[in-house]
This record gives C-alpha cells, sequence and structure tokens, in this order.
C-alpha cells in the first residue's frame, strides 16, 4: 500500500557480520535517509565506507552471509527488516531491483539473455512464455540495444561489458518497480560507455517516474545524476543535503576531501584524502574521520563520537552533518553549473 511519506524511508539500519572470536563487527551503524518517489539519491564514499553493505541489508541480501540488520526500511510502507525471506523475494524485482557493478558476474553464462530476462518476467507476473519473452525483446529495445530479437537468443559473453551492463538494467526495470538500487553500475567501464549509461538510466528514470538509489564512490557522478546525497564514511552517514547545497557549501570535512578529488581538467593537481577509513575492528571513540582530517582539534574532535545533526537551512532543504565544528569551518566546496 503506498504511503503519503517517502518511497524509500530508512531509519537507525546498522548491519553487523560474526567475528572469528565469536563476537560481532558492526559494518554500518545508524544509518538514516529517504529517497522520494521519482527521485534520485546518491550514496557515496570511499571503499568501506558502508555504501553497499547498507543497500544490500535494504534488499535483504546479507542473511546468507551472516548478517544480523536491525534498524527500519520502509518500502511504500511496508518493513524490509524482518521480512520473511519468501515474501522478500517476491518483493525483489517486482517493487525493488538492484543494478551491480561488473554485471556480466551477476548474468548466467548457460543461458540466453532473453531467457534470464523473460524468467524475471515470469517470476513476478502470471503471464506466457510468449509474453514474457516480447516482454525481454521490449526492454532489449528499450534500454538501446539493437535489433533485440536477434541478441536476445545471445549468451552474455556475445556482449560488451557495457551492454551487459544495459541487459542487467533491463532486467531490473522489466516488472516496471519503483525503486532501483544501482550499485556502482559503471565502474569498469570507459568513459563513452559510462556517459550512455547514465544517460540511460537518466531516461528510464523520466520515462517510468521510477525512483534510484544511485551508490558509487565518483562525485563527479553525483553531480550529473542525482537531486539529493547522502555521504557515508566508515559506516555510518556524515552528511546529508541537497546536491547544490552539498557541491556549494559541503559541512563535514570529508566531504570536502571527496570534492578536492574530483578531477578538473588539465593542469589541475588532483589532491587525495591521506590515510584509509578506519577497519570496523578499530574505529576510534571520537570522530572516526578525525584522524585523517586537517581541520581536526585534539582534546575536541576525538573526544566523543558526534551525532548527525541539522546545520542550519540548506537552500533547498534541511542540512545534516556529523562535525563538531560544522558551522564554524568555511568548507569551500565547488562551483556547479
Amino acid at each position: 500500500m503506498a504511503t503519503d511519506g517517502p518511497l524509500l524511508d530508512v531509519r537507525g539500519l546498522s548491519v553487523s557480520f560474526p567475528a572469528p572470536r565469536g563476537e560481532r563487527l558492526t559494518v554500518a551503524s545508524g544509518v538514516t535517509f529517504d529517497v522520494g518517489a521519482g527521485e534520485v539519491v546518491g550514496l557515496v564514499g570511499e571503499s568501506g565506507s558502508g555504501k553497499t553493505v547498507s543497500s544490500l541489508a535494504i534488499s535483504g541480501l546479507v542473511a546468507a552471509q551472516g548478517g544480523r540488520v536491525e534498524g527500519s526500511a520502509r518500502l511504500d510502507g511496508t518493513e524490509l527488516v524482518g521480512l520473511p525471506e519468501k515474501e522478500l523475494r517476491q518483493l525483489r524485482g517486482a517493487r525493488v531491483s538492484m543494478v551491480f557493478q561488473q554485471a556480466i558476474r551477476s548474468l548466467n553464462p548457460g543461458l540466453t539473455v532473453g531467457e534470464q530476462i523473460a524468467e524475471t518476467v515470469r517470476r513476478h507476473r502470471q503471464v506466457s512464455r510468449k509474453a514474457a519473452w516480447d516482454r525481454a525483446v521490449e526492454m532489449l529495445d528499450r534500454v538501446g540495444i539493437a535489433n533485440p530479437s536477434a541478441r536476445a537468443q545471445e549468451y552474455p559473453h556475445q556482449f560488451s561489458g557495457g551492454m551487459c551492463q544495459r541487459v542487467m538494467i533491463a532486467m531490473a526495470l522489466c516488472c516496471d518497480p519503483r525503486l532501483l538500487i544501482a550499485d556502482e553500475p559503471t565502474t569498469a567501464l570507459d568513459v563513452t560507455v559510462q556517459r550512455r549509461i547514465l544517460d540511460l538510466l537518466l531516461e528510464l528514470r523520466a520515462e517510468q517516474d521510477i525512483a534510484i538509489l544511485f551508490i558509487t564512490h565518483d562525485l563527479g557522478v553525483i553531480a550529473e545524476m542525482c537531486d539529493r546525497v547522502v555521504v557515508m564514511y566508515a559506516g555510518e552517514v556524515v552528511e546529508r543535503g541537497t546536491m547544490l547545497d552539498l557541491f556549494r557549501r559541503p559541512r563535514h570535512p570529508y566531504t570536502q576531501g571527496l570534492l578536492d578529488a574530483i578531477p578538473r581538467g588539465r593542469g589541475r593537481r588532483l589532491v587525495s584524502i591521506p590515510g584509509t577509513v578506519p577497519p570496523p575492528m578499530a574505529l576510534p571513540s571520537g570522530c572516526r574521520f578525525a584522524a585523517r582530517c586537517p581541520y581536526a582539534e585534539p582534546g575536541r574532535c576525538d573526544a566523543e563520537h558526534p551525532p548527525l545533526r541539522q546545520v542550519g537551512d540548506g537552500s533547498s532543504g534541511t542540512r545534516e552533518a556529523r562535525c563538531v565544528r560544522a558551522e564554524e569551518l568555511e568548507l569551500s566546496g565547488v562551483v556547479t553549473a
């Protein structure tokens, strides 16, 4: 049953996995954000920030690895956390779908791409084999694959990386889900193919009014794709805001570091954030970014763990950041067109 609130409403989501000595390691903690109908929200951060595991938890895909999920993730009013696996299987593909990076690994090499899309259609819709096959061909055409009737009868190894990614998008959208989770969908693709995939997602969003949770480490892609942005670091959200507000005036030093790493043409030296993301078994008691932060104040930033709090209104919505110095720092951001 659809609700008047956000399409996806994630509140206090935490994910833990068993550790060798019997304890559990928390890899995502208190993750909170929402995605409105037809909206594109970016989930951004370095590898190890917790963005992928959070998306897998929302989709009910961590239990097989011993993952435990706490908190709430509601899709159109339906609570996903704790939902029985049978109901989750009915929901995945029909109301929420995922597209992963390196699509060739997600496709069955022993079945034609048409068979794989048709199988997804029949799993969620009571239709004949012919109708499912026709839908598969229609979706291949919709994602821009030439001669779809013939190519539907080919196997994944006969497709390029970019074409395989298009096949995965066709499969994800064949049952008209309301939410698409796209996890680094353009990683390992060349720049030209990446551009086509991003344009395709935006076209499909406009055609189907589908909401997209776009997961990436690349804020340059975020600037092109997203309405709002959720920045994650070391398993937790450190900043939330609209894309424009976040780019013009970030409120967390980690966000500024990600912005500084965006390539900006010839002659501009790339800036990297020193150090690495702390592992789940060695998280500091204070700010988790303090050891890498050029603005950290000893005795203040490392004293206690800061909460995610409102830091004033942005031009297009509420700003939140997990930094004790958020309102006193004048971070430069970047100029957006």
